[in-house]
């Protein structure tokens, strides 16, 4: 618990909190008052500072109730914790809502307990949670029966019929992909943005295992070594170069390989007319990311923040939520994403923070 004290607490608490971007609020906890309040309140509610500290907490909520339980318990748990943070539906002097995020912290102001609210517009990444929630269902309901069928399909071929064990093999290792997809889905719903259950992960295995998930290949004549640290693989006009020892990295297996699957899915299904695309996959220069490219046709500037849109795709074929899982991969561990264009004209993804 930090701690002003002294005649002019207030004014040096508002000091130190005036020039932060994020709105915040200090309140005195026995009687609720505002005994702070930033500028950046006006820019996010649309009141002044003054009038805000006038206002009630359910004046600026979009479901009163609601906030309030949430707010109650959050404070609870900030006294017991040291910090908690809730979520709200705000509503601005003008009418409008969004959605808000305050945490919450203990301190002490002139002698008085207060807490200090900082509170954040969050509405994007809200609705890119609830887009994601639709998603997951979409999954769970449309294809996990069909997939289902599927299994039950190749377990009868395989008493009935003799013969062809490979194929079915093959099979049941698609279908093993696809449960694994919706899986994976789901557990990024369900357990949130981050993951804490980490392992180390051999990225090269990773890359490999990825690859040949999405083009098929298995055969290892088709695997060159044609140098210290670098790999080529090549199927079909499809190739994959890996260009360095891509090391491991704290992560979840299964989030990592999708990551990459769907960022060779992009490739391949974006390649031209031939089918044939090189994929080059390296390790940043300052050992902190990876960088995935191809010489396909590349995305334009323009289009560059819309791919991580749920539902946007330029394919004929494509169901829009390669490249969104893509970014939910690599935001459940911290990551970032940016898409370039690559020494060849196609698309280059750098994935950083690694």
């Amino acid at each position: 618990m930090s701690e002003f004290a002294g005649a002019n607490a207030d004014s040096l608490l508002l000091e130190v909190v005036d020039d932060l971007g994020d709105a915040v609020i200090a309140r005195d906890v026995a009687s609720g008052e505002a005994i702070v309040v930033n500028g950046a309140v006006e820019e996010l509610f649309g009141y002044t500072p003054t009038v805000f500290r006038e206002l009630g907490d359910d004046t600026y909520a979009a479901a009163p109730e609601q906030a309030r339980e949430a707010r109650t318990e959050a404070e609870q748990t900030a006294r017991e914790t040291g910090s908690a943070t809730f979520h709200w539906e705000a509503e601005r002097a003008d009418g409008t809502t969004f959605w808000a995020e305050s945490t919450l912290s203990p301190t002490t102001v002139g002698g008085r307990d207060c807490l200090v609210s900082v509170v954040r517009d969050v509405t994007e990444r809200t609705e890119r949670e609830r887009e994601l929630e639709r998603f997951a269902e979409i999954l769970t309901h449309d294809l996990r029966n069909p997939l289902n069928a599927a299994q039950a399909q190749v377990g009868i071929l395989r008493k009935e019929a003799s013969g062809g064990e490979e194929f079915l093999d093959r099979l049941d290792r698609v279908h093993d992909r696809m449960a694994a997809i919706v899986d994976d889905v789901r557990t990024l719903v369900s357990d949130g943005q981050r993951i804490d259950d980490l392992e180390q992960v051999d990225l090269n295995e990773v890359v490999d295992n990825a690859w040949e998930a999405v083009v098929g290949c298995s055969n290892d004549e088709e695997r060159r070594e044609n140098a210290v640290n670098r790999t080529e693989r090549e199927c079909d006009g499809r190739r994959l170069v890996v260009e360095d020892d891509l090391g491991t990295v704290a992560a979840d297996e299964g989030r990592v390989g999708r990551l990459f699957e769907n960022l060779f899915e992009n490739a391949v299904r974006h390649a031209g007319d031939d089918g044939g695309v090189t994929v080059r996959v390296s390790a940043l220069r300052d050992g902190r990311g990876i960088v995935v490219s191809d010489d396909g046709p590349g995305i334009v500037v323009d289009d560059r923040e819309r791919v991580f849109e749920y539902g946007y795709t330029t394919a004929d074929r494509g169901t829009g939520f390669g490249l969104n899982i893509v970014a939910a991969a690599a935001e459940s561990h911290g990551w970032d994403v940016a898409i370039e264009e690559s020494e060849s004209g196609g698309a280059r993804f750098e994935i950083t923070g690694i």
